[in-house]
């Protein structure tokens, strides 16, 4: 007769449903900076972005999956995202994947309606606004040990 361990299956909780702030189809534009950008004229090089994107619940409803399809100048840009919390070390996470092979992997933390999404050469401030039908997107990389603009943009719920 064999021993059978218990196993005990993590909850939903509040953690999950702040993720809640970004379910649904969001249409973003703005700009992006990379090509050419310099730390003594940052915005120099900025080329429009266009994305449409959606978030929604796997199944469980313990990560929400994020996928976009982007154009930022003429470069397609397009990926998958699945968000989490993780209770063994009291935040969020997230793992990318797009088309140009890049797989980082961010922390998170929510203050208020403003998220921040950071790994070593990039990061993101979100901030929620307009009832949570706008969210304002502030992302920066790390260049030459400054950190500078990557890409600016508001994405509206549709």
């Amino acid at each position: 007769m064999s021993a059978t361990k218990a196993t005990t299956h993590p909850e939903i909780g509040e953690a999950q449903h702040r993720l809640d702030v970004f379910v649904g189809k969001w249409h973003t534009e703005g700009t992006s900076f990379a090509d050419g950008q310099t730390a003594d004229d940052p915005r120099a090089s900025g080329v429009p972005w266009t994305s449409d994107e959606h978030y929604e619940w796997l199944p469980g409803g313990f990560f929400l999956l994020h996928q976009w399809d982007a154009l930022a100048g003429t470069r397609e840009f397009k990926g998958t995202e699945i968000i989490g919390h993780d209770e063994a070390v009291g935040g969020y996470f997230t793992r990318f994947f797009d088309n140009a092979g890049f797989h980082p992997e961010y922390t998170a933390t929510v203050d208020d309606d403003v998220w921040k999404f950071t790994e070593p050469l990039t990061r993101a401030t979100l901030t929620i606004g307009e009832g949570g039908n706008h969210i304002e997107h502030l992302w920066e990389w790390r260049q030459a040990g400054a950190w500078l603009p990557l890409c600016e943009r508001t994405a509206t719920r549709i």
